[in-house]
């Protein structure tokens, strides 16, 4: 029984060895994974003020902006994809190798249990808000003139030559269509960030503010 008795200690011992390791890395994911994800937002934020200032401009009237000030407001909305990417390669590692039963702290093993359901749910809302961003941009490449997105810089860059069609953006800003899109955009944009990424930086936080309890700090 004394040998059993300490057998056990042994393996209890190297368990919480082992799970302190885990914390350790743990930690260091979601902390790059929460700045990641408040990059995420202000890229978000960013986009959807170009957006929102572009809808503002529209309706029947002649637009108040020029041609560049247009550019740089779609360009501005359209350049950056919304996409987040975390690291989850410790977690992974932890739920498929079995090893998620080895923390001692319930909530702790639920939240890291749930996170990819999360990350899951996230990913809908940003599919669904990349659609229509694909969408707008594809109403102004059928009926606008793509050269003339591009300042005089870029298209020389690239090798393209001025564009020789009249026809410019600004007409784009009478088109029902294209303000239909924008406000789908405005919104699924805004609700990315009032309800998903919030909800899931909040549990981002939770799950550091757990892994910081179980760590023992010499």
């Amino acid at each position: 029984m004394i040998a059993l008795s300490i057998n056990n200690w042994n393996e209890n011992s190297k368990d919480r060895r082992t799970e302190q390791g885990y914390l350790n890395v743990l930690k260091e994911e979601f902390n790059y994974n929460l700045i990641e994800l408040n990059s995420m937002i202000e890229r978000n934020d960013f986009n959807n003020y170009n957006a929102l200032k572009l809808s503002n401009q529209m309706g029947p009237e002649n637009p108040n902006i020029t041609e560049e000030e247009y550019a740089d407001l779609v360009m501005n909305m359209t350049n950056f994809e919304v996409q987040y990417r975390p690291n989850k390669a410790v977690l992974d590692e932890i739920i498929s190798s079995g090893k998620l039963p080895i923390f001692s702290n319930d909530n702790l093993k639920f939240a890291l249990s749930s996170y990819n359901g999360k990350l899951t749910k996230v990913k809908f809302q940003e599919d669904e808000h990349a659609l229509i961003r694909m969408q707008v941009i594809a109403i102004m490449n059928a009926k606008g003139n793509g050269k003339k997105l591009l300042s005089d810089n870029k298209w020389r860059k690239f090798g393209l030559s001025e564009s020789k069609f009249e026809l410019g953006n600004l007409q784009l800003l009478q088109s029902q269509e294209l303000e239909n899109e924008l406000v789908d955009f405005i919104l699924t944009s805004r609700y990315l960030n009032s309800d998903y990424y919030s909800e899931l930086k909040t549990e981002i936080d939770t799950i550091l503010e757990l892994i910081e309890k179980e760590l023992i700090h010499d």
